[in-house]
């Protein structure tokens, strides 16, 4: 009968890589019928119909269709990626500038831009997952919804009987740069990893001879011979975002030695540095309005408009690439070495068993099974424990309204530098934010309707 996959979120700017590498390689997942399913219906209408026109105009079987209807989408589902955003960019820049206001990064998946992000999707999240449970408990659950980190933790504690796994392209990219470094092709390279999601460490970059890079890499950056890993593509190409991000992860290498830093320590470890170079008038949310969302939205118009994709493409990248090898990898037991977030279970023998972590695991038909990494040093440690007690306390926040769990976990994030900043930042969230947040309880005297 094939599979049916469903694109959750169908109408995001996210959508057109993943229904690129879809479309490429349906026959390798044996991919008969595709749905794409949003809330907006504006949106998963113009990229629905782009999607059809592109895919039956380049000859594929596949069955494509969009809906709004949730139970239509689910039913039969055999595949679900998932990639939403209550609120959309425009609140992710809201919140960005709130948090800037209040001199603390504004970044949406760390500190307190984060923490609003997972108050709106959550929810949203466990709704949905809900309907899976009735509709198609056998399904497989790839999400790409950020915050990954903090939903990850509440898929984990609310649905663990679902076929859920929890992913990011964040790793993979950075290792197709390292990759591109050493000048090797990707599947030379083993790398071993240990952390959670946007806050983790590369121990070891071992090569097809069993040579470990890491070391000589640890060189070059003590050295000064090279000051960043990026490597140009299509999506990074002119952005000076990922210019900087790379050059700062590196120099975040040179400050703590011992492990190359994922780059989103940066917001972590350099909070201040990172507020300094910032806009406040125009963030990264404003960025991927003005460019990103705007590119891909006015395509789909022109081409519905002319009646025909034949003189347009949708993009592909890493983004799609990756939640498709890990489909199929369970589809033929590939047994393939990837990076997911998944609860510990002793994998770091020194850290919480139930915490959710992410590490590299084998994927197969069965889904992942980590790899052992066993103890990890007092610094990385302390960090984690940290960043896990701000992860938990805001999937609390979110499941039960509690304002005093979210000024909790707020106060344990390590961007936000003290109690008063806190509690002002939270309440200027908070007033943005209440139609899209959970109902609070236990507000204090600020958010009293008059």
């Amino acid at each position: 009968m094939g599979n049916k996959f469903v694109l959750v979120g169908g109408g995001s700017t996210q959508s057109p890589s993943i229904l690129e590498v879809l479309r490429r390689r349906y026959q390798d997942l044996d991919m008969t019928e595709l749905v794409l399913y949003d809330n907006d219906p504006i949106r998963v209408n113009m990229l629905g119909k782009y999607t059809k026109m592109y895919y039956e105009e380049s000859g594929s079987p596949v069955r494509v269709s969009y809906t709004t209807d949730i139970d239509a989408a689910l039913t039969g589902a055999d595949f679900l990626f998932m990639q939403i955003r209550p609120g959309l960019n425009k609140q992710r820049a809201i919140d960005e500038k709130i948090c800037m206001r209040h001199g603390i990064v504004g970044q949406e998946t760390c500190g307190l831009g984060g923490f609003s992000f997972a108050m709106r999707v959550i929810p949203a999240i466990m709704s949905i997952l809900e309907k899976v449970r009735q509709l198609c408990p056998d399904a497989w659950i790839l999400n790409y919804t950020n915050p990954e980190a903090v939903l990850s933790e509440a898929i984990s504690q609310q649905f663990p009987d679902l076929k859920a796994l929890c992913i990011c392209d964040m790793p993979i990219s950075i290792e197709e740069a390292i990759a591109g470094y050493f000048h090797k092709p990707l599947r030379d390279l083993t790398f071993k990893y240990f952390g959670m999601n946007h806050f983790g460490w590369w121990t070891n970059i071992i090569d097809e001879h069993g040579v470990d890079l890491l070391p000589q890499l640890r060189q070059d950056v003590q050295s000064g011979r090279t000051t960043t890993l990026l490597q140009t593509n299509e999506e990074t190409i002119g952005d000076q975002y990922w210019s900087d991000t790379y050059k700062r992860m590196i120099r975040l290498f040179k400050l703590f030695p011992e492990y190359l830093p994922n780059c989103y320590l940066q917001y972590y470890l350099t909070p201040d540095e990172m507020f300094e170079d910032v806009d406040i008038d125009y963030t990264r949310g404003d960025y991927v309005m003005a460019g990103r969302e705007k590119r891909i939205y006015d395509e789909c118009k022109r081409v519905i408009e002319n009646g025909s994709a034949k003189d347009s493409s949708l993009h592909a990248g890493d983004h799609g690439n990756y939640i498709v090898d890990i489909a199929n990898a369970i589809i033929h037991d590939t047994r393939e070495r990837f990076t997911v977030n998944l609860k510990n279970n002793g994998a770091i023998s020194n850290f919480d068993s139930e915490a959710v972590v992410e590490l590299p695991v084998y994927i197969g038909s069965a889904g992942a099974e980590s790899i052992n990494v066993g103890q990890i040093p007092t610094f990385q440690k302390g960090l984690m424990a940290q960043q896990k007690a701000y992860e938990k306390l805001t999937v609390e926040a979110a499941l039960t309204g509690s304002w005093q769990k979210a000024l909790e976990a707020a106060v344990m994030n390590k961007t936000v530098p003290s109690y008063r900043v806190a509690q002002e930042t939270l309440q200027d969230l908070y007033q943005a934010n209440k139609s899209l947040w959970p109902k609070m309880t236990g507000l204090p005297d600020f958010a009293v309707e008059v």
